[in-house]
């Protein structure tokens, strides 16, 4: 009877909490006029105040910093409280002066975040190299360790002269909440009917 309980109150608790649809947490399309701030919450690390931007509709890291780290940066803070299975989408781009040994990332940290330029703090997920005009779509799983958390994202370049550099569009972060599902009404009668039955099985043993 104490095992019968015993899976009663395991199953109670697993149906008590349930993943739903991948919901949107971030979205930027970056379908906004030029300007030398990306805009939306981002911040920027850059060398001149041009480099790092919304161009053409797009997130331009451009250009390179002098000394260790020589990349431009951009980074926005998420809140994915309450939210796993947290995934990244982004659309990304070389220009067509990228050489092969130019490179474009992805980075992650829990908030607060350490500095964009210690870039060895931070959780790297994504390295690409591309020139031209091919846009790419890549899809990066950032969980469990950004699951249920506040996290910032950082795009990054790394590249050798400042007429090089990269192109970010369509980044969209998702994640499955967690939330409480309402127990089956039929779950608290058998937990009831499993008790009664102990309660019964008590007195006939104690009577007998």
């Amino acid at each position: 009877m104490k095992k019968l309980l015993g899976t009663a109150t395991v199953l109670a608790a697993i149906m008590a909490t349930s993943s739903v649809s991948a919901a949107t947490l971030f979205y930027d399309s970056f379908n906004r006029a030029n300007s030398n701030n990306p805009g939306n919450g981002w911040t920027q690390l850059e060398d001149d105040n041009n480099d790092v931007g919304v161009f053409g509709n797009a997130l331009r890291l451009r250009d390179f910093l002098p000394g260790n780290p020589d990349a431009a940066a951009a980074s926005k803070t998420i809140d994915a409280t309450g939210y796993t299975n947290i995934q990244v989408e982004f659309r990304w781009r070389g220009f067509s002066s990228v050489e092969t040994g130019d490179d474009f990332y992805l980075s992650w940290a829990e908030s607060p975040a350490p500095a964009m330029s210690n870039e060895g703090a931070w959780n790297e997920v994504f390295n690409g190299n591309t020139g031209g005009g091919t846009w790419l779509t890549n899809l990066i799983s950032i969980s469990p360790g950004a699951d249920n958390s506040i996290f910032n994202l950082m795009f990054w370049s790394d590249v050798g002269t400042s007429s090089e550099g990269y192109k970010v569009d369509w980044v969209r972060v998702t994640g499955d909440a967690i939330t409480p599902v309402p127990l089956p009404a039929a779950l608290p009668l058998l937990a009831g009917g499993i008790g009664l039955l102990g309660f019964a099985g008590w007195r006939r043993r104690k009577t007998g």
